[in-house]
């Protein structure tokens, strides 16, 4: 009986002493605060971490069965710490998880990023791998929702050579490496995520090449290879000295909800304290490169908290040289195109790297809106146009529209952070109408086919145009052009009157003389003979008071 009862009793405390050392599974959960504690530094392999908002600073060497980061939380991985446990990152169409490492993981990591439906129904995205390592051919599988023709794969780089897209094969690209910092086209069948499998880069991503060479026009495509946010006014630092610097020393998003579907930012958009300053996580986007190729940087300093869609995000809080901006929308059935003016003490009426920006691809769309320069007009069509403060009180820039005959087009500012006592006119010479945009949008159908300048203006005054000074003249809305490309002088516009075109070189002698055609919007002089140089254009009307000078560039 006693060796019964002690058997028993060994039994029992052996139960006690197993119970007592058996783990407990947590959740751990941040969501405004942590429940039921704080994991990092005493969680265990079978306990699991959901961030579901807020920042989390892991600076403890930390174990997890598994880490979640919703979209929208962010998590530091401090330097000299340890992360044991496998890694999840998920986003939105308007919010993304951001992930900044300066130490170690030891585990698996996803990122879950959401890419748009494809077209018809929805639209492609331009995205980048926020994670390193991976090969096409695990991808394609993790990604059954890839759109798919044979083996092609909806997954494209873009051929700078060619200047087209070119989707992976699932054979022939079965180990080709997705690259950090490369773009692609994408889009997804059920405008859900593609899974990204990889390291996180705790290292600075150097040397991306970007060509430009006679068969091609520069453009390049590439993306943000970190799974946070970048701050794009650091990038464009490091790099705008490798764009091209006639017309593009800017970036280039392809956002599906914008109107034209591409934002653009340079220094203006910089300067702008209330323009958003941060690239998502996995967002790619075009440069053009300088003549010869460059070579783009990403570096840790880069890496930001940021917020917000997938293009762009977060907000600068900084004040600075910027001094007024407006977005201008043109818009008809189905189409809408924008373009921007920016007022910045660093800028001139004339042509300013950085600041002065084209439409992407150079070439206007059927239906668009941009604008040319006040001065030293090279016919450049400008998605976005800085001038200096003293322009936003008195100051007439020749729009560029494409429409089409039967359109009904409606001129809006969308966007404008202008001082309210400087007014915004759209005046259109072929109606003879001026509208204040201001409080009014200007609405017009297209009589016939429209392409070009000449017609449509955008005048910024300091006072209602009824109190307009004696020194305004009717040549205040033409346009003078110098075209490089083609050798001419162009001279857009309406004129009512007879006029004398006269054209002199820097030494004030007279070089060329034309009498304008008062029926033609368009008068186009030949000068290709010229020795290049800087020329000024003198128009003359047939009254004192009708006299135009512009400072000319001739190549």
């Amino acid at each position: 009986m006693n060796f019964f009862k002690s058997t028993l009793l060994l039994l029992f405390a052996l139960f006690l002493t197993s119970a007592s050392n058996a783990q407990v599974n947590y959740t751990y959960t941040l969501a405004g605060g942590w429940s039921p504690s704080n994991p990092i530094g005493i969680s265990t392999s079978i306990d699991e971490i959901e961030i579901e908002s807020g920042v989390v600073n892991i600076n403890a060497n930390t174990i997890c069965a598994s880490l979640t980061v919703n979209e929208g939380a962010t998590v530091f991985l401090r330097s000299g710490y340890t992360l044991t446990g496998n890694v999840e990152l998920y986003s939105t169409s308007t919010e993304f998880a951001s992930f900044i490492s300066n130490g170690t993981i030891v585990g698996l990591v996803r990122y879950y990023r959401h890419v748009e439906q494809v077209a018809p129904i929805g639209t492609n995205d331009l995205i980048a791998s926020p994670l390193s390592g991976q090969l096409f051919s695990t991808f394609h599988v993790d990604n059954l929702n890839l759109p798919a023709s044979g083996t092609l794969r909806a997954f494209a780089p873009f051929n700078t050579s060619t200047g087209a897209y070119e989707n992976y094969d699932i054979v022939t690209n079965a180990a080709t490496v997705i690259e950090s910092g490369q773009g692609f086209r994408t889009a997804t069948t059920d405008d859900s995520e593609l899974v990204f499998t990889g390291t996180v880069r705790n290292d600075n991503v150097l040397d991306i090449p970007i060509t430009k060479n006679a068969t091609n026009n520069g453009w390049n495509l590439i993306g943000n290879p970190y799974p946070s946010y970048i701050d794009f006014a650091l990038f464009f630092e490091i790099n705008e000295d490798q764009f091209d610097a006639g017309g593009a020393q800017a970036i280039y998003g392809y956002d599906g909800d914008a109107s034209d579907g591409w934002v653009i930012w340079n220094q203006a958009v910089i300067d702008n304290p209330d323009v958003p300053e941060f690239i998502a996580p996995g967002q790619a986007f075009f440069v053009k490169s300088k003549p010869g190729g460059g070579l783009i940087d990403f570096t840790l300093a880069m890496r930001s908290v940021g917020q917000g869609d997938d293009f762009i995000a977060g907000r600068s809080e900084t004040t600075g040289p910027h001094h007024g901006h407006i977005k201008l929308n043109s818009s008809a059935a189905g189409s809408s195109f924008d373009t921007d003016f920016y007022f910045n003490d660093n800028a001139t009426c004339g042509f300013d790297p950085g600041y002065d920006s084209g439409i992407y691809g150079s070439t206007p769309p059927a239906f668009s809106l941009y604008s040319n320069l006040i001065e030293e007009n090279s016919g450049v069509a400008l998605a976005i146009q800085a001038m200096d403060p003293p322009s936003m009180d008195n100051s007439v820039i020749s729009l560029g529209v494409h429409a089409t005959q039967g359109q009904e087009v409606t001129f809006s500012i969308t966007e404008t952070d202008m001082p309210t006592n400087i007014n915004i006119y759209l005046e259109d010479n072929e109606l003879s109408t001026s509208t204040l945009l201001n409080s009014n949008d200007y609405i017009f159908t297209a009589a016939s086919d429209i392409s070009g300048t000449g017609r449509f203006y955008l005048r910024f005054e300091n006072q209602a145009l009824s109190i307009i000074d004696d020194n305004t003249t009717e040549f205040d809305t033409i346009s003078i052009i110098s075209n490089l490309k083609n050798d001419t002088i162009e001279i857009n516009g309406q004129l009512n009157g007879d006029t004398m075109a006269e054209l002199y070189d820097i030494n004030g002698r007279l070089i060329l003389e034309s009498a304008l055609n008062t029926k033609s919007t368009t008068q186009i002089l030949d000068v290709q003979y010229l020795i290049p140089g800087v020329y000024v254009m003198a128009l003359n009307g047939n009254n004192s008071n009708q006299k135009r000078t512009e400072k000319l560039i001739i190549k």
